[in-house]
């Protein structure tokens, strides 16, 4: 009788399964009692043998992790993710191994890892933890990291030409990468690095101190491979590299992986977390850095704070614009004037946490150079009230526009931003009641 893709997983290959299972995750299981052993999981960094390999009340023999990643898998799920193949695929490697040659396969996908062509790079939001300022040990190890990242992207020009090229044409050049602590993230795809340069280049650190790990982890620098509670598992979980020895290597990656980095910082100049840039025009583009057990204060973070504060407080005025490219746009214009009133909001919305640095700034003019959405406005328009400012739109530069035919109007008069030369230009302006 013919045997089907059910048949060859059930608890009478259980001896076999499990051979198998050990030669193809390196790992040793250990017998607890009949049609139960125990190993530890090769898809994180375990030492309590959470592994279980067991067979079910369907007759089928499955492995499921009680440890941190909570995985559940049966042996031919193990293949495809060890060989990075198809369901199958996977199947015919089990079928061939035992030299089952009257097999019927199974056409439809695994209900549980996506096929390997099939499953590109997530672009998921994040959703973050309640605002908190970084520990001492988070904020050496962001600090480390944006050193890093930054120093690699201007290691080398040939290596890293189109991404320099990509910063070039929107007006980022190699002096203002090394002032803003601009860096690069290789991607998964990256022969030499594999989504884990960060990793990598602090390796011997991590073996010395697996708590060193713990703090980049924590901190949110680096990504859980084979966590099944995000979007993307079918990506990130085919991304576990079985060829790295240790398990911090093998079973996590670089959270920023392609990704231009930007650090943030706050008004004193304290770095409290990153955004990342993907390549590509599609999708959630932009990615916000979000930590597994430290909270940080996204809402707080203004790009380009801790360079404008002084001048804020000088000048009592902020041209705030919406994103970061927008930002340098017109950092261009301002920075050679030594007015740099500049932040970026990083979207059309002010937070209340951002509100309340921008209200210590003892700001009278707000200049919204860019387009707001009605919530946005009207956010802007009630911090200005509170503070007894004034609002200007002179609207966000089109594409291809230079900035300074937005600014142009009122940049003249940053000298000393004087009420009286602010209203005399012909921009919209409004006085709140």
């Amino acid at each position: 009788m013919m045997k089907t893709y059910q048949d060859i997983k059930s608890a009478a290959y259980m001896d076999a399964i499990i051979s198998y299972a050990e030669t193809l995750l390196d790992i040793r299981f250990n017998s607890v009692k009949k049609n139960r052993c125990n190993a530890p999981c090769p898809f994180h960094a375990d030492s309590k043998d959470s592994l279980k390999a067991y067979v079910n009340k369907d007759d089928e023999v499955r492995f499921h992790c009680f440890g941190e990643c909570r995985g559940d898998w049966d042996i031919y799920e193990l293949i495809m993710l060890r060989k990075k193949c198809r369901f199958k695929a996977a199947q015919q490697i089990w079928a061939d191994h035992l030299e089952e040659k009257d097999f019927r396969f199974y056409d439809g996908d695994s209900p549980r890892i996506p096929e390997a062509d099939e499953t590109t790079a997530p672009d998921d939001l994040v959703v973050f933890a309640e605002p908190e300022k970084p520990g001492e040990k988070t904020a050496a190890a962001l600090k480390d990291a944006a050193k890093f990242y930054n120093d690699l992207l201007l290691s080398d020009n040939d290596r890293f030409k189109h991404i320099l090229d990509y910063l070039s044409d929107r007006g980022i050049e190699k002096d203002t990468i090394r002032r803003f602590n601009i860096g690069y993230a290789p991607p998964y795809s990256d022969e030499q690095y594999r989504g884990r340069a960060l990793i990598d280049r602090f390796s011997q650190r991590f073996e010395k101190d697996y708590g060193a790990f713990s703090t980049f982890s924590d901190s949110g620098l680096v990504r859980f491979l084979n966590d099944k509670s995000v979007r993307g598992y079918g990506y990130y979980c085919r991304q576990i590299d079985f060829e790295r020895k240790y398990p911090y290597s093998r079973n996590y990656g670089d959270y920023f992986a392609g990704r231009i980095v930007f650090p943030i910082y706050d008004t004193e100049a304290c770095l409290t977390g990153f955004v990342g840039r993907g390549l590509e025009d599609r999708g959630v583009r932009w990615l916000k850095h979000q930590t597994r057990e430290i909270p940080l204060s996204p809402g707080t973070w203004l790009y380009g704070i801790e360079k404008a504060a002084r001048y804020i407080r000088q000048y009592r005025t902020i041209i705030l614009t919406e994103g970061i490219f927008d930002y340098f746009a017109f950092y261009r214009l301002l920075q050679p004037q030594d007015r740099l009133v500049l932040v970026s909001t990083l979207g059309s919305y002010i937070t209340p946490e951002a509100a309340n640095i921008l209200k210590s700034l003892d700001i009278k003019h707000f200049i919204a150079a860019y387009d707001w959405d009605e919530a946005g406005r009207n956010g802007i328009e009630r911090l200005a009230f509170k503070s007894g400012g004034w609002v200007y739109y002179p609207g966000g530069p089109a594409e291809g526009q230079d900035p300074s035919d937005k600014l142009e109007p009122v940049l003249s008069t940053i000298s000393g931003f004087s009420e009286k030369d602010l209203k005399s230009k012909t921009i919209l302006q409004e006085k709140m009641p």
